[in-house]
């Protein structure tokens, strides 16, 4: 079942909390702060608001969201056929996508590109492959992708690193 809203949206971080004050941490979704522990990747992100068609299969065409975006989600029950009396539906969500994040030891942790696909046999992929600019993909990137991030991050391969 498609989902019939779909909001990509800043909401902010999550309150990290730990009752006796060890990890494993959790987070309080009530408390919210817009304060991001975390970076964001020098890039083009996903323009929020309406990201339906972008969840509605499994493709190389995606939301990509930055720390701090939530998508909010609905599903229209009503279209699904009655239960039974006595019987409960069990809904479950099935999520196809990557994750990136800034550790020195991952591929290209300093910035959003290059964007992974699903034909891809390596990330990062060599020069022999690339994500498929068909026409979709690019009239997908003008309409979507329209949220720059401009980041002072310095490259990972910057010999400031290397010093410390």
């Amino acid at each position: 079942m498609n989902a019939a809203t779909a909001d990509l949206h800043c909401r902010g971080f999550s309150e990290e909390v730990s009752p006796d004050g060890r990890e494993p941490f959790t987070y309080t979704y009530d408390r919210v702060t817009p304060k991001s522990p975390w970076k964001a990747m020098p890039g083009r992100y996903t323009r929020e608001g309406d990201v339906r068609t972008l969840l509605d299969r499994s493709d190389d065409i995606f939301v990509i969201s930055k720390p701090g975006d939530e998508i909010s989600l609905s599903f229209d029950a009503t279209k699904l056929p009655p239960l039974r009396r006595g019987w409960k539906r069990t809904f479950l969500l099935y999520a196809d996508g990557y994750s990136k994040e800034m550790d020195i030891n991952s591929a290209s942790p300093d910035r959003v590109m290059p964007l992974p696909f699903h034909a891809m046999t390596n990330y990062p992929y060599s020069e022999q492959e690339s994500y498929p600019m068909t026409p979709a993909h690019i009239a997908y990137i003008k309409r979507y992708n329209t949220r720059l991030v401009r980041s002072p991050l310095q490259p990972i391969e910057s010999t400031a690193l290397l010093k410390h």
